[in-house]
């Protein structure tokens, strides 16, 4: 028997909805953060469901070194049914109890909008809440509120720029994700780098194909659910295929809330509304859970960068003269160390030298040692990439890092793909390289030109850093001065494409270019 809460809740005694979702992946971990929260909730007016208070749970849990036991979270469930109550409920602790950053990103500014409201609503309700906030605003489509700890969040709707120029940010969540882009995520993807404890969650109703021409990215988060991928919590809250669409069993099996939020006199007016093909399937995806999911395993083109037999006919070893140009880039927490440098026949050699998990001041030693002992022409990276970073640093030790503008960048990616057409590039057949062109995708800018895309995948990093080293050496070259440079160090290659471990044994002298 399927048990509802109304035998256990006295704060709701109309609910009837299930409890359990239908699908679930949790990890064990230290909920006192969620009975915190919970209690937190009670105090200001807003009492948790027990669906509510399993959802808190999990998404406050944590390790015992203190981390979240779950980065990122996904928590599916039809609409009206208290999603957003939760979500206000995590940041509201979030922001005064843990001192944090964050991000509230919606498909829709009303819905940010509202999530600002809702929670200066309660903040307002309790002098001992409002008495710590230093600033608080809603316009020109964001939502901002500070405390004098210094914590903050900004409730906004997505794009493909949203949060540049942050990289402290402790929670991001994805409200209404059944839209979410690889763009957006992309976008989203470093804003978190320098958080010691970062959490993302996604939260939606299903993804119904004919409206969301974008739900491969929430579908493919579903699928790691349903694989119960580890520090993933995943709730999905749906009534099988096989319950009937016009039974109240099934509506309460769907819907946590029944009861409170929904009830049979709203379901029935809805689904009476609701008698077109379209309409049918509108109900089933919005009312009982049941997504017409994408499938995230559908191949994807590749190799669109470069044609994979024409990159394979570029492998050589040629003899190299002159000065190099070093290429730095990060996707995510890889890093990525490359260089390029004249053949004796006048093609450009590029190559992968590090690859690898490292911390800013880690990378800022290597590019000083590699600066002393390589002495390169230029040592760049694209502006947009968070490799630039560690501009100031490399600025103290006296070291100019350049980098290139949003033009420039499509000028290298078109740059490098004319000559590897031409013929005029080399490379050692380097794995990791091979990885990262058969992934990388373009992304077009406004005039019709484009840029290598990585779409957040490290896997890419390391095509990012030999287009960027190719230009800075065909930019830069005719500043050398003095003798030719030794020709490249023979040594091992670069780590073939997966990322490693962080390490405190630099050694300049190790890099493979």
């Amino acid at each position: 028997m399927t048990m509802t809460a109304s035998l256990i809740c006295e704060d709701f005694p109309t609910l009837a909805g299930r409890q359990e979702p239908h699908h679930l992946s949790v990890f064990d971990g230290d909920t006192s953060h969620g009975e915190k929260a919970i209690e937190l909730g009670r105090r200001v007016g807003a009492i948790a469901m027990p669906w509510q208070k399993a959802a808190q749970h999990a998404l406050l849990s944590t390790t015992p070194s203190g981390r979240w036991t779950h980065s990122t979270c996904c928590l599916l469930i039809p609409r009206q049914n208290g999603k957003s109550e939760v979500l206000i409920l995590r940041c509201l602790y979030g922001l005064f109890k843990l001192g944090e950053t964050i991000i509230y990103t919606a498909q829709r500014w009303k819905t940010a909008r509202d999530g600002w409201k809702r929670m200066m609503s309660i903040i307002k309700s309790r002098s001992w809440l409002k008495k710590r906030v230093v600033r608080s605003t809603c316009s020109q489509g964001e939502g901002i509120i500070e405390l004098e700890s210094g914590a903050s969040i900004s409730f906004g709707t997505r794009s493909n720029d949203s949060g540049r120029g942050l990289t402290d940010v402790d929670l991001v969540v994805y409200d209404e994700a059944y839209n979410l882009t690889p763009g957006e995520i992309s976008a989203m993807s470093f804003v978190q780098m320098a958080a010691k404890n970062p959490q993302r969650i996604y939260a939606s109703s299903a993804v119904n194909q004919d409206e969301h021409p974008n739900g491969e990215v929430l579908a493919s988060v579903r699928v790691r659910g349903l694989d119960r991928e580890p520090g993933l919590y995943f709730a999905e809250y749906m009534a099988p295929e096989e319950m009937p669409r016009d039974a109240p069993e099934t509506w309460r099996y769907a819907n946590p809330s029944f009861g409170v939020i929904q009830t049979e006199e709203k379901i029935l007016d809805i689904m009476r509304n609701l008698a077109t093909p379209a309409g049918r399937k509108g109900f089933d995806v919005e009312a009982l859970g049941r997504g017409d999911w994408p499938d995230p395993s559908d191949e994807q083109e590749t190799w669109q960068i470069v044609a994979e037999n024409q990159w394979h006919g570029l492998v050589d070893y040629p003899e190299l003269v002159g000065t190099r140009a070093i290429g730095i880039a990060r996707v995510g927490a890889q890093w990525v160390v490359a260089a390029a440098q004249r053949t004796d026949d006048d093609r450009i050699h590029v190559e992968v030298g590090y690859l690898r998990i490292a911390a800013n001041p880690d990378i800022v030693d290597l590019i000083v040692r590699l600066d002393d002992v390589l002495e390169p022409c230029a040592i760049a990276t694209d502006a947009r990439s968070p490799a630039a970073v560690i501009e100031p640093l490399l600025k103290k030790a006296g070291i100019e890092l350049i980098k290139s503008s949003t033009s420039q960048a499509a000028l290298m990616g078109s740059g490098f793909v004319d000559d590897a057409d031409d013929g005029l590039i080399s490379h050692t057949g380097q794995r990791a390289l091979d990885v990262a062109l058969e992934a990388a995708g373009k992304r077009l800018l406004p005039r019709g030109d484009w840029v290598v895309d990585a779409a957040g995948d490290p896997a890419v990093a390391p095509l990012l850093a030999v287009v960027v080293a190719r230009w800075a050496l065909v930019t830069f070259e005719s500043r050398a001065t003095g003798p030719a440079a030794m020709p490249a160090w023979d040594g091992q290659e670069a780590t073939g494409g997966q990322p490693s471990g962080p390490s405190d044994d630099f050694d300049a002298l190790a890099v493979a270019f």
